[in-house]
């Protein structure tokens, strides 16, 4: 288990994801109109490796795999091909040891086996933390506009954003997670943070976030769903010019429970 020093930090991370989750009920609600924008089908897909075809043990283009909560694997029902899996109920206590491992060079096929949960299960990453999906770096341009989607299946709700910077940073699993970062620096130290007067917390390198309005989702068939915005395109640079990269971030939730992301798309807007 994490150390009591934890425990506020897991009180916080709770706090701002039910914020985070509040902000996004009423973006949800406001945007809650009919979509008319329909995408060229024929349209290029800035992300890479989109549909996650190509890959061997994780997915080129995308964040490593863990083997734990997230996993590279063929779609159970044969229609798919490749496809990402997603288990949001792992103890945080477990899954935050684990990618420690994971960032220092762990390979999923050694990943730990499953430990339980009970209700209520607020201990779990669900409850918490959520469990991440990154995608790598994707060039934007000033002044253009693009349009997000991709198909997701699952009990667990679902957060996602493009997230703007000005250069590439990090890719290293974990790079952009508050939280981990902190509980990592203190297990490689061996020394709890100094959380004084002169404490460095850390500090995200992105310069803006735009969200997916999940509740504009359609049905794509075979309990999948399609999520995109309600006719609203992203414009990255638009308040801050300097963005020149985003990444695509997908964070299934709560509740605790399984999950599967497919097709994740951000193609140019193409104005009618």
């Amino acid at each position: 288990m994490i150390g009591r020093r934890y425990t506020k930090m897991f009180l916080l991370a709770g706090v701002v994801l039910l914020t985070a989750f509040s902000c996004f009920l009423v973006l949800a609600t406001q945007a809650a109109q009919p979509a008319t924008y329909k995408e060229n089908p024929k349209a290029k897909n800035l992300v890479v490796n989109g549909d996650f075809e190509k890959g061997k043990d994780s997915p080129e283009g995308w964040q490593q795999v863990d083997g734990l909560t997230t996993f590279y694997i063929d779609d159970p029902d044969k229609k798919r091909g490749k496809i990402l899996k997603v288990d949001t109920d792992i103890l945080q206590s477990q899954g935050y040891d684990w990618w420690v491992k994971i960032s220092k060079g762990a390979k999923p096929k050694d990943a730990p086996k499953k430990l339980a949960t009970t209700e209520p299960k607020y201990d779990t990453l669900a409850g918490n933390d959520g469990v991440w999906i990154w995608s790598d770096f994707i060039p934007v341009e000033k002044g253009k506009k693009y349009w997000f989607t991709f198909d997701y299946k699952g009990k667990p709700d679902v957060m996602a954003w493009l997230v703007g910077y000005t250069k590439k940073e990090s890719t290293a699993f974990g790079a952009d997670a508050n939280a981990f970062q902190e509980y990592l620096k203190e297990k490689t130290t061996g020394k709890p943070d100094n959380r004084g007067r002169l404490f460095e917390s850390f500090i995200n390198k992105y310069k803006w976030r735009g969200q997916l309005n999940s509740r504009s989702a359609t049905d794509a068939g075979d309990g999948w769903r399609h999520f995109r915005r309600a006719n609203q395109p992203f414009i990255p640079t638009k308040p801050y010019g300097d963005v020149k990269f985003v990444r695509v971030l997908i964070l299934p939730f709560w509740p605790p429970g399984e999950a599967f992301i497919d097709n994740v798309r951000l193609t140019e807007y193409e104005e009618k």
